[in-house]
């Protein structure tokens, strides 16, 4: 195997975390090109770094990181007409979206002997996929990840190799459920405070310099979408689709919830699908 960095890079899924990584590998003058099922003319600054035909862009490159929306277009990507698992020569697909564990498990079966297949599912939103900060979540044997590390390591600035296949996206999931409850938590006492005479600032200086501090709160003016309300096109709703991969991935598990923490998963998703708008203050 080459050096992964001489090797021609292909992003599937320009949206709002793989944009930013190919705009990433471009500036490092890293051989790479995107696509999208969106057409080119969404795409004109990248010219002929961005591949409308799905066949061409899967010929031209050698490994693939997969930062499309979900499962189906996944599938699309893979299964489909054109798709990945058509192609007869050697390529390294890395899955960089989120997916229920349930899924890959069967997923992974169908992958074709010329097909090496990486999970590298990340972490950061789009303000660190444009400063390539992310994190990513590694299942895969210690030889590919040593092959994919350098590639990482130029988008991200935290690289964990968790394990074997599914051990990444295992902990991606548990991740997300953390992530999507503090959204919700946040959105909701930011919508309260005026009725307690507190304003949205005043309540998130608080916050990120007490116990109510996270993620989200901290980086709520920075990121792009938090004060978005639901829309199954949008972040939200990709949190949504995260929150019911890690539902799905507990099937056929051990798990034992309680009638408490039914309710509370059940409420989170229903949190997501009526966030509070957010806050004006006067």
């Amino acid at each position: 195997m080459n050096h992964i960095l001489n090797l021609n890079i292909g992003i599937a899924g320009c949206g709002t975390m793989g944009l930013p990584m190919l705009e990433v590998l471009l500036n490092k003058n890293i051989k790479a090109q995107g696509y999208d099922i969106r057409p080119q003319k969404y795409f004109l600054n990248l010219k002929e770094n961005f591949i409308p035909s799905k066949k061409a862009f899967l010929d031209n490159n050698d490994v693939i990181l997969s930062v499309v929306r979900d499962i189906k277009e996944t599938l699309d990507l893979c299964e489909g007409i054109d798709g990945l698992f058509n192609i007869k020569n050697h390529k390294i697909l890395i899955i960089c979206s989120t997916l229920s564990p349930a899924f890959l498990k069967d997923f992974v079966k169908k992958i074709p002997k010329n097909i090496s297949i990486i999970e590298a599912p990340m972490s950061g939103a789009p303000m660190r996929a444009k400063d390539a900060s992310l994190t990513f979540m590694v299942g895969s044997t210690n030889n590919q990840f040593k092959i994919i590390l350098p590639l990482l390591k130029i988008l991200g600035k935290s690289i964990h190799h968790i394990g074997d296949f599914g051990s990444g996206m295992s902990v991606k999931v548990l991740n997300n459920f953390v992530a999507a409850s503090s959204v919700v938590a946040v959105r909701h006492v930011l919508s309260e405070a005026k009725n307690l005479d507190i304003s949205t600032e005043q309540l998130l200086d608080i916050l990120n310099c007490s116990s109510g501090k996270t993620w989200f709160s901290e980086n709520i003016n920075s990121i792009d979408w938090s004060k978005e309300s639901y829309s199954k096109e949008n972040t939200i709703g990709i949190l949504e689709k995260d929150v019911n991969s890690y539902l799905d991935g507990l099937k056929n598990t051990k798990s034992d919830v309680n009638e408490a923490m039914d309710n509370f998963q059940k409420a989170l998703l229903n949190g997501l699908a009526n966030l509070p708008k957010y806050p004006i203050d006067n």
